[in-house]
Protein backbone atom coordinates (compact mmCIF):
# COMPACT_ATOMS: atom_id res chain seq x y z
CA UNK A 1 0.00 0.00 0.00
CA UNK A 2 0.96 3.64 -0.91
CA UNK A 3 1.62 5.34 2.24
CA UNK A 4 4.07 7.98 1.37
CA UNK A 5 2.90 9.62 -2.18
CA UNK A 6 -0.52 11.09 -2.92
CA UNK A 7 -2.23 9.06 -5.10
CA UNK A 8 -3.55 11.55 -7.38
CA UNK A 9 -1.78 15.18 -8.94
CA UNK A 10 -4.83 17.30 -9.47
CA UNK A 11 -6.52 18.59 -6.77
CA UNK A 12 -10.00 16.78 -5.88
CA UNK A 13 -12.79 18.73 -4.90
CA UNK A 14 -13.61 18.07 -1.23
CA UNK A 15 -16.75 15.99 -1.75
CA UNK A 16 -18.60 18.77 0.39
CA UNK A 17 -18.29 21.09 -2.58
CA UNK A 18 -20.72 18.30 -4.73
CA UNK A 19 -23.59 18.29 -2.54
CA UNK A 20 -26.66 19.58 -3.13
CA UNK A 21 -28.07 20.30 0.22
CA UNK A 22 -25.14 21.69 2.82
CA UNK A 23 -25.19 19.15 5.93
CA UNK A 24 -26.28 20.94 8.91
CA UNK A 25 -25.12 18.22 11.14
CA UNK A 26 -22.10 19.09 13.91
CA UNK A 27 -21.42 15.37 14.40
CA UNK A 28 -17.56 14.52 12.84
CA UNK A 29 -16.65 10.93 11.41
CA UNK A 30 -13.53 9.85 10.96
CA UNK A 31 -11.65 7.51 8.29
CA UNK A 32 -8.66 5.87 9.33
CA UNK A 33 -5.79 4.86 6.74
CA UNK A 34 -5.57 1.75 5.55
CA UNK A 35 -2.73 -0.71 7.55
CA UNK A 36 -0.18 -2.46 5.64
CA UNK A 37 -1.44 -5.76 4.84
CA UNK A 38 -5.30 -5.14 5.66
CA UNK A 39 -8.06 -6.59 3.29
CA UNK A 40 -10.20 -3.98 1.09
CA UNK A 41 -13.28 -6.03 3.16
CA UNK A 42 -11.16 -5.63 6.24
CA UNK A 43 -10.31 -2.21 6.13
CA UNK A 44 -14.12 -1.16 4.83
CA UNK A 45 -15.12 -3.72 8.09
CA UNK A 46 -13.08 -1.56 10.53
CA UNK A 47 -14.60 2.01 10.01
CA UNK A 48 -17.58 3.47 11.50
CA UNK A 49 -19.62 3.29 7.91
CA UNK A 50 -23.01 2.36 7.39
CA UNK A 51 -24.02 2.03 3.66
CA UNK A 52 -22.78 0.00 0.72
CA UNK A 53 -19.66 -0.38 -1.34
CA UNK A 54 -18.22 -1.99 -4.22
CA UNK A 55 -14.99 -2.32 -5.57
CA UNK A 56 -14.26 -3.43 -9.04
CA UNK A 57 -10.77 -3.57 -10.94
CA UNK A 58 -10.30 -5.20 -14.90
CA UNK A 59 -14.48 -6.09 -14.75
CA UNK A 60 -13.98 -8.07 -11.42
CA UNK A 61 -15.50 -7.15 -9.05
CA UNK A 62 -13.73 -7.37 -5.66
CA UNK A 63 -15.93 -6.07 -3.01
CA UNK A 64 -19.94 -5.69 -3.23
CA UNK A 65 -21.31 -5.53 0.07
CA UNK A 66 -23.30 -3.68 2.62
CA UNK A 67 -22.62 -2.31 6.47
CA UNK A 68 -24.81 -1.59 9.08
CA UNK A 69 -28.12 -0.55 9.01
CA UNK A 70 -30.79 0.96 6.00
CA UNK A 71 -33.04 1.32 8.61
CA UNK A 72 -31.85 1.47 12.51
CA UNK A 73 -34.76 0.90 14.41
CA UNK A 74 -36.17 -2.22 12.11
CA UNK A 75 -32.38 -3.74 12.30
CA UNK A 76 -32.72 -4.27 8.07
CA UNK A 77 -29.70 -4.47 7.11
CA UNK A 78 -27.87 -2.81 4.24
CA UNK A 79 -26.76 -4.91 1.00
CA UNK A 80 -25.46 -4.31 -2.13
CA UNK A 81 -28.72 -3.61 -3.58
CA UNK A 82 -29.53 -1.47 -1.25
CA UNK A 83 -31.19 1.92 -2.96
CA UNK A 84 -29.70 4.96 -1.86
CA UNK A 85 -30.10 8.91 -2.62
CA UNK A 86 -27.10 9.91 -4.80
CA UNK A 87 -27.49 13.21 -4.63
CA UNK A 88 -25.11 14.99 -6.91
CA UNK A 89 -24.19 12.04 -8.62
CA UNK A 90 -27.02 12.75 -10.67
CA UNK A 91 -25.09 15.14 -12.56
CA UNK A 92 -23.36 12.87 -14.78
CA UNK A 93 -26.50 10.84 -15.91
CA UNK A 94 -27.65 14.62 -16.91
CA UNK A 95 -25.16 15.35 -18.44
CA UNK A 96 -25.35 12.43 -20.18
CA UNK A 97 -28.49 12.72 -21.60
CA UNK A 98 -27.93 16.00 -23.15
CA UNK A 99 -24.88 14.67 -25.17
CA UNK A 100 -27.64 11.68 -26.17
CA UNK A 101 -29.72 14.29 -27.73
CA UNK A 102 -27.04 15.63 -29.25
CA UNK A 103 -25.97 13.01 -31.01
CA UNK A 104 -29.42 13.06 -32.18
CA UNK A 105 -29.33 16.06 -33.65
CA UNK A 106 -32.06 17.41 -30.84
CA UNK A 107 -29.86 20.27 -29.21
CA UNK A 108 -26.21 21.25 -29.40
CA UNK A 109 -23.86 22.54 -26.56
CA UNK A 110 -23.26 25.24 -28.05
CA UNK A 111 -26.32 26.38 -28.09
CA UNK A 112 -27.82 28.95 -25.65
CA UNK A 113 -30.19 28.57 -22.89
CA UNK A 114 -32.12 31.71 -24.74
CA UNK A 115 -32.86 29.31 -27.50
CA UNK A 116 -35.22 27.37 -25.29
CA UNK A 117 -35.28 30.33 -21.72
CA UNK A 118 -36.08 32.95 -24.01
CA UNK A 119 -37.00 35.54 -21.16
CA UNK A 120 -34.27 34.28 -19.15
CA UNK A 121 -31.50 37.31 -17.81
CA UNK A 122 -28.57 36.57 -20.32
CA UNK A 123 -30.08 33.61 -21.76
CA UNK A 124 -27.99 34.52 -25.32
CA UNK A 125 -24.49 34.48 -23.46
CA UNK A 126 -24.95 31.10 -21.28
CA UNK A 127 -24.22 28.08 -23.58
CA UNK A 128 -25.38 24.61 -22.36
CA UNK A 129 -21.97 23.73 -22.27
CA UNK A 130 -20.91 26.49 -19.70
CA UNK A 131 -24.18 24.82 -17.34
CA UNK A 132 -22.64 21.14 -17.57
CA UNK A 133 -18.94 22.41 -16.89
CA UNK A 134 -20.36 25.03 -14.20
CA UNK A 135 -18.89 28.30 -15.69
CA UNK A 136 -22.20 30.03 -16.45
CA UNK A 137 -22.20 32.45 -13.36
CA UNK A 138 -25.72 31.57 -11.85
CA UNK A 139 -26.63 31.28 -8.90
CA UNK A 140 -26.89 28.42 -6.83
CA UNK A 141 -30.27 28.11 -5.44
CA UNK A 142 -29.32 25.94 -2.52
CA UNK A 143 -27.01 28.62 -1.12
CA UNK A 144 -29.67 31.11 -1.06
CA UNK A 145 -30.93 32.34 1.79
CA UNK A 146 -35.08 31.08 0.84
CA UNK A 147 -33.73 27.74 0.02
CA UNK A 148 -35.31 26.04 2.88
CA UNK A 149 -38.40 27.41 2.77
CA UNK A 150 -39.51 25.57 -0.19
CA UNK A 151 -37.68 21.94 -0.15
CA UNK A 152 -40.61 20.02 0.89
CA UNK A 153 -42.33 21.66 -2.03
CA UNK A 154 -43.60 20.12 -4.78
CA UNK A 155 -42.19 22.81 -8.20
CA UNK A 156 -42.63 22.46 -11.58
CA UNK A 157 -38.91 22.87 -13.02
CA UNK A 158 -40.35 26.61 -14.36
CA UNK A 159 -41.06 27.15 -10.64
CA UNK A 160 -38.01 25.99 -9.21
CA UNK A 161 -36.11 28.12 -11.93
CA UNK A 162 -38.07 30.86 -11.37
CA UNK A 163 -36.40 30.63 -7.68
CA UNK A 164 -32.89 32.03 -8.79
CA UNK A 165 -34.10 33.45 -12.43
CA UNK A 166 -33.52 37.07 -11.82
CA UNK A 167 -30.61 36.67 -9.34
CA UNK A 168 -27.86 38.78 -11.10
CA UNK A 169 -25.10 36.57 -12.66
CA UNK A 170 -22.11 36.13 -10.32
CA UNK A 171 -19.30 36.57 -13.32
CA UNK A 172 -18.94 36.81 -16.67
CA UNK A 173 -20.32 33.30 -18.26
CA UNK A 174 -16.93 31.06 -19.15
CA UNK A 175 -14.37 33.49 -17.25
CA UNK A 176 -15.04 31.31 -13.86
CA UNK A 177 -15.74 28.36 -12.63
CA UNK A 178 -18.58 27.81 -9.64
CA UNK A 179 -20.23 24.94 -8.73
CA UNK A 180 -23.96 25.40 -9.04
CA UNK A 181 -27.16 23.63 -9.21
CA UNK A 182 -28.96 25.59 -10.77
CA UNK A 183 -26.79 24.60 -13.75
CA UNK A 184 -28.20 21.38 -14.08
CA UNK A 185 -31.99 22.45 -13.16
CA UNK A 186 -32.14 24.83 -16.31
CA UNK A 187 -30.24 21.38 -18.04
CA UNK A 188 -32.79 19.14 -16.75
CA UNK A 189 -35.82 21.46 -18.38
CA UNK A 190 -34.12 21.97 -21.63
CA UNK A 191 -33.74 17.94 -22.15
CA UNK A 192 -37.86 17.68 -20.97
CA UNK A 193 -38.16 20.74 -23.81
CA UNK A 194 -36.47 19.12 -26.66
CA UNK A 195 -36.87 15.28 -25.73
CA UNK A 196 -40.83 15.93 -25.58
CA UNK A 197 -40.78 13.10 -22.49
CA UNK A 198 -40.30 14.18 -18.20
CA UNK A 199 -36.45 14.38 -17.09
CA UNK A 200 -37.71 11.52 -15.15
CA UNK A 201 -38.77 9.34 -18.09
CA UNK A 202 -35.81 10.19 -20.45
CA UNK A 203 -32.87 8.89 -17.77
CA UNK A 204 -35.31 5.33 -16.80
CA UNK A 205 -36.06 5.23 -20.59
CA UNK A 206 -32.66 6.07 -22.35
CA UNK A 207 -30.04 4.99 -19.52
CA UNK A 208 -31.33 2.69 -16.77
CA UNK A 209 -33.30 0.66 -18.85
CA UNK A 210 -30.48 0.57 -21.77
CA UNK A 211 -28.37 -0.36 -19.59
CA UNK A 212 -29.80 -2.78 -17.00
CA UNK A 213 -29.99 -0.39 -14.27
CA UNK A 214 -33.20 -2.07 -12.57
CA UNK A 215 -33.06 -0.73 -8.70
CA UNK A 216 -32.46 2.91 -10.26
CA UNK A 217 -35.10 5.68 -10.92
CA UNK A 218 -35.92 9.28 -10.39
CA UNK A 219 -36.83 9.21 -6.33
CA UNK A 220 -39.35 9.32 -4.14
CA UNK A 221 -40.55 11.87 -1.67
CA UNK A 222 -40.44 9.30 1.25
CA UNK A 223 -37.62 6.48 1.51
CA UNK A 224 -37.37 3.80 4.18
CA UNK A 225 -39.29 1.00 2.88
CA UNK A 226 -38.88 -2.00 0.43
CA UNK A 227 -35.39 -1.65 -0.88
CA UNK A 228 -34.89 2.43 0.08
CA UNK A 229 -32.29 3.03 2.68
CA UNK A 230 -33.13 5.45 5.55
CA UNK A 231 -31.00 8.76 5.45
CA UNK A 232 -29.78 9.92 8.91
CA UNK A 233 -28.34 13.02 10.24
CA UNK A 234 -26.99 13.50 13.72
CA UNK A 235 -28.31 10.26 14.62
CA UNK A 236 -31.51 10.78 13.44
CA UNK A 237 -33.68 9.81 10.73
CA UNK A 238 -34.20 12.41 8.15
CA UNK A 239 -37.59 13.62 7.08
CA UNK A 240 -39.11 13.64 3.47
CA UNK A 241 -38.19 16.19 0.66
CA UNK A 242 -39.62 16.85 -2.57
CA UNK A 243 -37.46 15.26 -5.14
CA UNK A 244 -38.81 17.78 -7.52
CA UNK A 245 -36.18 20.07 -5.67
CA UNK A 246 -33.11 18.29 -6.06
CA UNK A 247 -34.30 17.31 -9.95
CA UNK A 248 -32.11 16.93 -12.50
CA UNK A 249 -29.33 18.66 -10.20
CA UNK A 250 -29.69 15.43 -7.51
CA UNK A 251 -33.25 13.90 -7.53
CA UNK A 252 -32.00 10.05 -8.66
CA UNK A 253 -31.28 6.85 -6.44
CA UNK A 254 -29.02 4.10 -7.43
CA UNK A 255 -27.23 1.29 -5.72
CA UNK A 256 -23.61 0.36 -6.23
CA UNK A 257 -24.34 -2.56 -8.48
CA UNK A 258 -26.29 -0.37 -10.45
CA UNK A 259 -23.79 2.14 -10.52
CA UNK A 260 -21.10 -0.35 -11.40
CA UNK A 261 -23.24 -1.35 -14.59
CA UNK A 262 -22.91 2.69 -15.32
CA UNK A 263 -19.43 2.44 -15.02
CA UNK A 264 -19.37 -0.45 -17.70
CA UNK A 265 -22.21 1.10 -20.24
CA UNK A 266 -19.65 4.36 -19.97
CA UNK A 267 -16.35 2.73 -20.45
CA UNK A 268 -18.04 0.26 -23.65
CA UNK A 269 -19.29 3.40 -25.34
CA UNK A 270 -22.88 1.57 -25.00
CA UNK A 271 -24.81 5.05 -24.93
CA UNK A 272 -22.85 7.67 -27.04
CA UNK A 273 -19.88 7.12 -29.32
CA UNK A 274 -16.47 7.88 -28.23
CA UNK A 275 -16.56 11.64 -29.99
CA UNK A 276 -19.07 12.31 -27.52
CA UNK A 277 -17.73 10.55 -24.97
CA UNK A 278 -14.33 12.63 -25.27
CA UNK A 279 -16.52 15.98 -25.54
CA UNK A 280 -17.87 14.68 -21.65
CA UNK A 281 -14.49 13.75 -20.52
CA UNK A 282 -12.62 17.22 -21.93
CA UNK A 283 -11.90 19.14 -18.67
CA UNK A 284 -13.25 23.26 -18.54
CA UNK A 285 -11.75 25.47 -15.62
CA UNK A 286 -10.90 23.54 -12.12
CA UNK A 287 -10.55 20.22 -13.43
CA UNK A 288 -14.18 19.63 -14.06
CA UNK A 289 -15.43 18.67 -17.14
CA UNK A 290 -19.33 17.67 -18.13
CA UNK A 291 -20.65 16.13 -14.68
CA UNK A 292 -16.70 14.55 -14.05
CA UNK A 293 -14.48 16.19 -12.04
CA UNK A 294 -11.13 14.67 -13.72
CA UNK A 295 -7.51 14.09 -12.20
CA UNK A 296 -4.57 11.89 -12.79
CA UNK A 297 -2.90 9.59 -10.62
CA UNK A 298 0.82 9.15 -10.40
CA UNK A 299 1.48 6.70 -13.33
CA UNK A 300 -0.87 9.25 -15.36
CA UNK A 301 -3.72 7.69 -15.85
CA UNK A 302 -6.89 9.56 -15.61
CA UNK A 303 -9.95 9.33 -13.39
CA UNK A 304 -13.50 10.40 -13.28
CA UNK A 305 -15.12 11.34 -9.74
CA UNK A 306 -17.83 13.05 -8.70
CA UNK A 307 -19.52 13.17 -4.79
CA UNK A 308 -23.07 13.97 -4.09
CA UNK A 309 -24.91 14.89 -0.91
CA UNK A 310 -28.12 15.00 0.21
CA UNK A 311 -30.23 15.13 3.20
CA UNK A 312 -29.57 11.41 4.90
CA UNK A 313 -26.93 10.69 2.22
CA UNK A 314 -23.30 10.98 1.16
CA UNK A 315 -21.94 9.14 -2.26
CA UNK A 316 -18.92 9.26 -4.18
CA UNK A 317 -17.72 7.62 -7.14
CA UNK A 318 -14.41 6.96 -8.26
CA UNK A 319 -13.58 5.22 -11.68
CA UNK A 320 -10.86 5.12 -14.37
CA UNK A 321 -11.05 3.35 -17.77
CA UNK A 322 -7.48 3.44 -17.92
CA UNK A 323 -6.44 1.13 -14.84
CA UNK A 324 -10.30 -0.58 -15.31
CA UNK A 325 -10.51 0.47 -11.09
CA UNK A 326 -14.16 1.40 -10.01
CA UNK A 327 -15.16 2.16 -6.62
CA UNK A 328 -18.70 3.43 -5.35
CA UNK A 329 -19.06 4.11 -1.49
CA UNK A 330 -23.07 5.01 -0.72
CA UNK A 331 -23.42 6.40 2.72
CA UNK A 332 -26.78 6.59 4.70
CA UNK A 333 -25.67 8.89 6.90
CA UNK A 334 -25.09 12.44 6.27
CA UNK A 335 -21.96 13.39 8.32
CA UNK A 336 -19.70 10.26 6.81
CA UNK A 337 -16.63 11.00 4.35
CA UNK A 338 -17.51 8.82 1.17
CA UNK A 339 -14.88 10.60 -0.91
CA UNK A 340 -12.04 9.60 1.69
CA UNK A 341 -13.00 6.15 2.10
CA UNK A 342 -13.36 5.86 -1.48
CA UNK A 343 -9.48 7.50 -2.07
CA UNK A 344 -8.15 5.36 0.88
CA UNK A 345 -10.09 2.20 -0.91
CA UNK A 346 -8.33 3.19 -4.39
CA UNK A 347 -4.98 3.17 -2.64
CA UNK A 348 -5.46 -0.27 -1.32
CA UNK A 349 -6.24 -1.40 -4.96
CA UNK A 350 -3.76 0.48 -6.50
CA UNK A 351 -0.77 0.01 -3.77
CA UNK A 352 2.80 -1.03 -5.02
Amino acid sequence: MLTTKPLFKSIIFSVLSLTLVACSSDKKIEVSKPNDGQTIAEYVASQDFSGSVLVAKDGQILLSRGYDYADRSNKIENSFDTIFRIGSVTKQFTAMAMLILEERGQLALTDTIAMYLNDYPNGDKITLKNLLNMTSGIKNYTEMGSFSSYKNTSLTPLQLIAKFKDTPLEFTPGSKFKYSNSNYVIAGYIIEQVSGQSYAQFIEQEIFQKLGMTNSSYGKDKIGFDKYAQGYSNNKPVGSISMTVPYAAGALVSTVEDLYKWHQGVTNRALISEESTQTMYTVGLNGYALGWNVSTNRHNEKFYQHGGGIDGFVSYILRSEDSGYFVAVLANEEEFPSGNLAFNIMSLVDGD
